[in-house]
């Protein structure tokens, strides 16, 4: 997290734009050179880099981007903790003489069925420094720089603790995410004010994930504002900061990436359905015997004001189910299908198959009682 701090008690995140896009280039071109070289060898030339660069910090993130796109393998196909104990077996004390070390090496290789120089590799195969890099994602420094300024707002994000959100437009569908990540959250009509856990000191973490989430998703919509409120340490122990951030931002962002990965059938949904006194936001919509089937995901806390909204639009005619994803400790609300930690894509869809087939089999049914006592009243 690269940020500045103001006497003021703002934060603001150190964005790259195309003025500065040499930090991005040089530490691509240097991964692109470095293929075949160890994760340790790496970090020594971006040491070297760090050096002749006017903010070093900003080459070490970039760097760690970077690795997080790279494919590294192990130097060996052995398994390190084996050859560590054929070592220790044969090793008392260590050897005394380069020819000592070589014999105990060609011992254990002939014991293995490999090369001394892969004994040697496979020694500490496991450590993260020997780890090889084979590959790199290939991409451009502007999109590097986006990814770069997006990671800054989400590390800023992970030590929010509250926010307050002027939606514009976007109401309705700023609530729906709110739920969804399991926020609290209370709105007056123009604004709404988001908060964490019941107390800061009860999972802090996931809950600035929540947020970090929660921004990800704003950046992709128009015409809305935020104030976040973030829990920073300084020498005085923790202070809290104003972190402001609008629409604006996505254009120094990486928006392009979505959100999640979703089988095929499932859409995310981008049509609200409109009752008389109100606008829902599925989440999800699948389509089933030519019908769409529209799906909302929410939290245990909020299942019942949820289920609420599915009825209503059920007695409208409107084809809406509920799911709930529960987190750690948290409870299956009774009657609702929960999911653990994530959606259970296979799961919600035979459900759903299994529920629109009977569903037709009983329309279907009762269209054939009906025939049934016409014809007997024509006769």
């Amino acid at each position: 997290m690269i940020i500045r701090r103001s006497k003021k008690g703002t934060v603001k995140s150190l964005f790259l734009n195309e003025e500065n896009d040499n930090y991005t280039s040089s530490v691509i071109e240097l991964f692109r050179s470095s293929v075949g070289k160890s994760r340790g060898e790496i970090e020594e030339s971006i040491k070297e880099l760090e050096l002749k660069s006017q903010n070093p910090k900003i080459v070490r993130a970039v760097s760690l981007l970077l690795f997080r796109m790279s494919k590294m393998e192990p130097p060996s196909h052995l398994d390190p903790l084996k050859v560590r104990e054929k070592i220790f077996s044969y090793v008392r004390v260590p050897p005394v003489s380069p020819e000592s070390r070589e014999e105990i090496l060609r011992r254990i290789a002939d014991d293995l069925e490999t090369t001394p120089e892969d004994v040697i590799r496979g020694m500490y195969a496991d450590k993260e420094s020997e780890q090889i890099l084979v590959s790199i994602q290939e991409i451009e420094p502007k999109k590097l720089m986006k990814r770069f300024n997006m990671e800054q707002v989400e590390t800023v994000m992970l030590k929010a603790v509250r926010m307050m959100i002027v939606p514009g437009n976007n109401f309705g569908r700023i609530i729906r995410l709110i739920r969804r990540y399991g926020l609290l959250y209370t709105d007056d009509g123009k604004a709404i004010f988001v908060s964490g856990p019941m107390s800061l000191d009860e999972n802090v973490d996931r809950y600035g994930l929540s947020f970090s989430l929660l921004v990800r998703s704003l950046m992709k919509m128009e015409g809305w504002s935020a104030e976040a409120t973030i829990l920073l340490k300084n020498n005085e122990g923790k202070k809290e900061y104003i972190y402001t951030l609008d629409h604006s931002f996505s254009e120094y962002l990486n928006t392009d990436e979505p959100e999640e990965q979703i089988p095929a059938g499932f859409l995310l949904s981008n049509d609200p359905v409109k009752l008389e006194n109100k606008t829902v936001y599925p989440d999800y919509e699948i389509t089933l015997d030519n019908r769409k089937i529209n799906i909302i995901i929410t939290r245990p806390r909020y299942y019942e004001d949820d289920l609420s909204v599915v009825k209503e639009c059920r007695k409208n005619g409107l084809n809406l189910e509920i799911f709930c994803i529960l987190f750690n400790k948290e409870k299956c609300p009774s009657g609702a299908i929960c999911f653990k930690d994530n959606i259970d894509w296979y799961r919600m869809k035979e459900y759903l198959i299994t529920k629109y087939e009977k569903k037709n089999f009983e329309d279907q049914r009762n269209l054939n009682f009906k025939e049934r006592e016409l014809d007997e009243e024509m006769r």
